[in-house]
């Protein structure tokens, strides 16, 4: 069973403070956007925790039928689509997020530009897209990754994730050990995914003439008094305010 189906799990080892993320998602909105945000957009949502700390009328889509029930069953609006392929009705959005990677599970140009078409067509003109995912400086191979863990009412989710360094074709593989523990008892999970890999020419050339502009370039520690001028290698947040009827 992959890691992703495992929607409880997956909450758990989510479980950090969403308030810095949901702070920085609004106020990307207010300054870049078309101000306080009435209805919010979520591709990717996952477990829909930071759908359920969003205010007004905010919805999800995610691909994985576990996650969708998982997060119904947490009161998020969530619904199953598949994001390279999602149609809503035009313009019916006024912000948009996705943070943690998830837009390089895109796995080839045709399926991020249809992605970003669909979000742009969502969206009101002047509205904003806030993305975040890692960019590369370049595509050599490396191995990069992270380790954390979290816990929730007795089960303690530990993850060691690594990006391995076979990016032929633009692509590489993120490993994912997952260890749980509860009531004593330890459980294992081994998985292998592949990720597009993005330098920021790629980033550029993809953006090109699309339906998007950049707005502004930030690091992780979600702090919009501080864009990046020259970003670097690594983990980036992109506001991409919506070209479209501007």
């Amino acid at each position: 069973m992959e890691w992703y189906d495992r929607a409880e799990i997956y909450d758990i080892l989510c479980g950090w403070d969403p308030a810095q993320e949901r702070d920085f998602v609004l106020g990307a909105s207010e300054r870049y956007g078309v101000g306080a945000p009435r209805r919010i957009l979520e591709p990717f949502c996952g477990s829909g925790r930071l759908l359920r700390v969003m205010p007004g009328f905010a919805v999800g889509l995610d691909r994985n039928p576990h996650m969708v029930r998982y997060a119904r069953e947490r009161g998020a609006r969530v619904f199953l689509a598949d994001a390279a392929r999602f149609a809503v009705r035009e313009g019916s959005f006024d912000l948009a997020f996705c943070l943690i990677d998830s837009f390089r599970h895109l796995q080839s140009e045709d399926a991020a530009c249809a992605h970003l078409r669909g979000v742009a067509r969502a969206l009101a003109p002047g509205g904003v897209y806030v993305l975040g995912f890692d960019v590369t400086g370049d595509v050599s191979c490396d191995v990069s990754g992270d380790e954390w863990a979290c816990e929730r009412r007795g089960v303690r989710v530990a993850a060691d994730v690594r990006c391995l360094g076979d990016r032929a074709g633009r692509i590489e593989t993120m490993r994912v050990r997952i260890e749980i523990r509860r009531d004593g008892r330890s459980e294992h999970i081994d998985d292998f995914q592949p990720m597009r890999v993005y330098s920021w020419a790629d980033v550029r050339s993809l953006l090109g003439a699309g339906p998007f502009e950049v707005a502004g370039v930030f690091g992780r520690d979600y702090d919009l008094r501080r864009p990046l001028s020259d970003p670097e290698s690594g983990s980036a947040v992109l506001v991409l305010r919506n070209r479209r009827g501007t």
